[in-house]
């Protein structure tokens, strides 16, 4: 009879939700002033995993900063939360 051992069983990675990438989002607002900067942006694309977090950060501006003031405000947050969803990162 074979025996089971978790120790080898593999596992599919899990795409975040959109909950919690907003959770990593504000998680990563560290003056807690309710606007997102290039850095703080950059800074959660990192805890994601991304290869090139300096480059996601600016194309997350691009795609989500409709004011074009260099933050994300929590009114623009959906969209940098949507383009963080289609960017597919898994939960390792």
């Amino acid at each position: 009879m074979p025996h089971y051992n978790p120790s080898t069983t593999k596992v599919a990675p899990i795409n975040y939700d959109a909950e919690k990438i907003r959770k990593i989002f504000l998680d990563c607002d560290t003056d807690g002033n309710k606007v997102l900067s290039r850095e703080e942006i950059k800074h959660a694309f990192d805890r994601l995993g991304a290869h090139f977090p300096t480059y996601r950060a600016w194309r997350a501006l691009q795609h989500a900063d409709f004011n074009n003031d260099g933050c994300i405000s929590m009114e623009e947050l959906n969209d940098l939360v949507g383009y963080a969803c289609e960017l597919g990162y898994k939960i390792k």
